[in-house]
């Protein structure tokens, strides 16, 4: 089965934080920035990224022409569609790497192998970790500091708030339904759900966009859900995300149908139920200020 982005995307926050231990890289005293084994004074201009979410944000930060290869999932803007491909976050092609002779690893946390394979090159590496809107926020800002360009990390990170504040002054009054969000499952399949709780940037933006997240206060930030617990929960609306998958109008009433084995849910009986298939809507980065906006028309049609 082809593996999505959207899968290996869930995985991957799942697994950040028990990432192992890497061989040390060179000292580089600049914490704020998260750059190990770099001359602060040089600015890169061979740049890797490996994630679609931080493709995006250098891109967004004006530094797309200094990027000279990115992970397989990689397709927006268009211009990355014809970049050197370097693998993913868990299959890392290291000899195309090592071909494309990069002055920095832009990558999601900290994955050892990946760590390893930089200090043993002595290649510099940025590690982000964005899965908040603060920590998106904050990458940003990192993300421009490192490439030279802090104006545009902050005009972002301004820009981003900015839509925010928006949304909530137009919803602000409004009911609030209780949401479920569904990041993953089986067709055909009710009986394996994953869900996020509030720790997760979906979940703050479906907040943000009028909507509670029926597991808000779960304190996972990815974990997963039962039909007996739904249930209870009561859900009044269903944002049930297929992020990057090509579905037929056909398949897409299929996956809605599924919901009907479970009859007594309001987002059932008011056929509030939305499939999610944009690509970006799983990455975490500068086009959650659309996002926003996306589930806002969805919660509050």
């Amino acid at each position: 089965m082809k593996r999505s982005y959207a899968s290996l995307l869930l995985c991957t926050m799942v697994l950040l934080a028990s990432c192992g231990k890497s061989a040390p890289l060179p000292a580089f005293d600049v914490p704020e920035e998260r750059v190990e084994g770099a001359d602060a004074t040089v600015l890169p201009e061979r740049i890797i990224v490996i994630g679609p979410h931080l493709t995006e944000c250098v891109f967004a930060l004006g530094a797309g022409g200094r990027v000279v290869g990115v992970d397989t999932f990689s397709d927006y803007p268009p211009a990355t569609r014809d970049l050197p491909k370097v693998g993913a976050y868990i299959d890392a092609d290291l000899e195309t790497i090592t071909i494309l002779e990069p002055d920095l690893l832009i990558v999601a946390g900290k994955p050892g192998h990946i760590m390893e394979f930089a200090a043993l090159r002595s290649i510099p590496v940025l590690s982000i970790h964005m899965d908040s809107l603060a920590t998106i926020n904050e990458g940003l800002v990192q993300l421009g500091e490192a490439l030279g360009c802090p104006e545009h990390g902050e005009a972002l990170r301004a820009e981003i708030q900015s839509e925010l504040n928006a949304v909530r002054e137009l919803i602000a009054g409004q009911l609030r339904p209780k949401v479920l969000i569904v990041t993953g499952r089986p067709q055909h399949n009710l009986n394996t759900i994953f869900t996020v709780g509030g720790k997760s940037f979906v979940s703050e933006l479906i907040q943000a966009a009028g909507g509670d997240n029926i597991y808000q206060d779960a304190p996972e930030a990815y974990f997963e859900a039962s039909k007996e617990d739904l249930v209870i929960k009561a859900p009044e609306v269903i944002v049930e995300f297929h992020a990057g998958e090509q579905l037929s109008e056909k398949k897409q009433a299929r996956f809605i149908a599924d919901w009907d084995r479970l009859p007594s849910l309001p987002a059932v009986q008011n056929k509030r139920i939305h499939l999610v298939t944009e690509s970006h809507t799983l990455r975490p980065g500068p086009r959650v200020k659309e996002l926003v906006w996306h589930f806002t028309r969805l919660l509050h049609p």
